[in-house]
């Protein structure tokens, strides 16, 4: 199928337009003679009148002027100094150009699309610093079924409706390197993240850490996998007075929070790195880049500003 190319009017094609209109012709009579759609006809009289008088010449000025903005406000990051290095610095810290964009809209007040700002990167051969230049993972869906683990447990369905700050979506990331693994935790509200490294998954490392990790947090409900790690999941739901939600057999996909989460920590500690021998400046840096970037999900808003916004109102 070919693809429909479209174009710009032609002053020719203005003129008839204000002649037309001067004959009383209609604007569906007024495309049919030019070949165009009716809703172009209309947008062009509507957009490019003055004073609601139509003027092939001055609808050609308002068309040319306004190109003429877009195409100055695609430039607006390279004609700025403190956009320059404003962009610059944040894609450093592996900021996209839409929560840049919107970062700047928020907390500046300055509108710079993010189609200007990859421009500017285009420009500049910035692109090294675009998420998927840098990471190439492939996600997906596994296909596998299972008929599920009959103990009683509550699955991801009876998960109550999100109101609040409190609900965490808990995984693990390992390594095949050791035992240590990182226990992840992220609020389903405002992404908030806690990590924390534990040398093993045994029972006891499991509920020293989580108590460790959510001290002085609320917990109104965890949602987790079915690793076997929380086999004894009934003991954690007594020690922290909460309810734990799994997800079904080989459905990890379900919990997508904090697996994508999981996914921005590889980026810092790939799969064939011994979690062992991650430094507590790693970690530090690793806190921060997850919590410091400004989120489209929550109206570009920091998840440890947001967080402690919710935990103290």
């Amino acid at each position: 199928m070919k693809k429909e190319k479209y174009s710009h009017l032609s002053f020719e094609e203005r003129y008839m337009i204000e002649k037309l209109r001067k004959k009383k012709f209609s604007t569906r009579k007024i495309a049919e003679i030019l070949g165009r759609s009716p809703n172009t006809i209309s947008y062009e009289i509507k957009k490019n009148s003055v004073k609601r008088i139509y003027s092939a010449k001055k609808a050609k000025q308002k068309a040319y002027y306004k190109r003429y903005r877009s195409k100055r406000t695609c430039l607006k990051v390279s004609t700025s100094r403190f956009l320059n290095k404003f962009v610059e610095r944040k894609l450093q810290e592996k900021w996209s150009p839409k929560q840049i964009s919107g970062f700047l809209k928020k907390k500046y007040g300055i509108t710079c699309s993010d189609k200007a700002i990859y421009k500017f990167i285009s420009s500049r051969c910035l692109e090294r610093y675009l998420f998927w230049t840098w990471n190439r993972k492939k996600n997906g869906r596994k296909k596998y079924k299972s008929p599920g683990i009959k103990d009683n447990r509550k699955y991801i369905e009876e998960r109550p409706i999100l109101s609040d700050n409190g609900h965490w979506e808990l995984d693990f990331i390992v390594s095949k390197q050791s035992k240590f693994v990182l226990l992840v935790a992220v609020d389903r509200k405002t992404r908030f993240t806690l990590i924390r490294i534990l040398s093993n998954r045994k029972r006891k490392t499991i509920d020293h850490a989580l108590s460790l990790m959510f001290c002085g947090h609320p917990i109104k409900s965890i949602t987790t996998d079915n690793d076997i790690a929380f086999n004894h999941w009934s003991d954690i739901e007594k020690l922290f007075n909460t309810s734990i939600y799994f997800t079904h057999p080989y459905c990890s996909w379900e919990k997508g929070l904090v697996e994508n989460t999981n996914r921005w920590i590889r980026c810092f500690v790939p799969k064939k790195r011994d979690i062992a021998f991650v430094t507590n400046k790693e970690m530090r840096e690793i806190f921060s880049f997850v919590n410091n970037r400004s989120r489209k999900v929550i109206d570009f808003r920091k998840p440890v500003e947001y967080y402690l916004e919710l935990l103290v109102s």
